[in-house]
């Protein structure tokens, strides 16, 4: 009698850590997914802010300056670069990129982590220069 009860009671317990394993793993991959969209979204919003102040210095016109400012790191923690190429901002890191259409071709210079001054002059966007 006392051998069966052993039995039931490590039988139950077994199957309560399976249960608690499969809800550990479920959450993590929950919580992955998660952070994935949090950082494929704020990539985004850096990127498209990107766009917005190069489409803006063009469409201002010749004399238009401004000083903006880039994140340092998508979600305080991953690292990136900027490329403006073939009317594109793209923005990349180690498990994807993100891009922005721009307006013109015509940029010079190389936009930065942190300030970044921003000029038009005659139709030339210039950027950090």
């Amino acid at each position: 009698m006392s051998a069966q009860v052993s039995l039931e009671f490590i039988s139950l317990l077994s199957l309560l850590f399976i249960f608690l394993f499969l809800t550990i793993y479920h959450s993590s991959n929950l919580y992955i997914q998660t952070n994935r969209a949090k950082v494929l979204k704020e990539a985004q919003t850096i990127s498209d802010q990107i766009a917005s102040e190069i489409n803006l210095a063009l469409k201002a016109g010749s004399g238009y300056s401004r000083i903006f400012t880039i994140p340092q790191k998508i979600s305080n923690a991953i690292d990136y670069n900027i490329t403006v190429k073939d009317y594109l901002v793209i923005l990349s890191w180690n498990n994807g990129f993100v891009q922005s259409t721009i307006l013109t071709r015509n940029i010079s210079g190389e936009i930065l982590k942190g300030e970044n001054l921003i000029r038009n002059l005659n139709g030339v966007v210039y950027v950090n220069q």
